[in-house]
């Protein structure tokens, strides 16, 4: 088994890494819904030639843009995790 990082540093990533999947997902969900407290954040352009459909578009592609970056948290969440448990199972092996 390979330790990347220490005890403490894997429990803050883990924890870390959780809250960014979940608060991504929500994200993700409220762009999917065209939530409008998140225009902000949409990326619009060029405001002149908005129409429905070029919103709704750029909604999708922010709500596809947060599942992908939900779905990198997840992983990192698993290698700190995983490094978690070495470093446990490491604390308690006799050398």
């Amino acid at each position: 088994m390979v330790k990347l990082c220490g005890p403490k540093c894997s429990a803050c990533c883990s924890l870390l890494s959780i809250w960014g999947v979940i608060m991504l997902l929500l994200m993700g969900i409220f762009f999917r819904v065209n939530a409008i407290a998140f225009i902000e954040d949409v990326n619009l352009g060029d405001v002149k030639d908005l129409t429905k459909e070029k919103l709704e578009s750029t909604y999708t592609t922010t709500s596809n843009n947060c599942f992908i970056a939900a779905g990198i948290y997840a992983l990192l969440t698993a290698v700190s995790v995983w490094q978690f448990s070495v470093n446990r199972k490491s604390q308690y092996q006799v050398t």
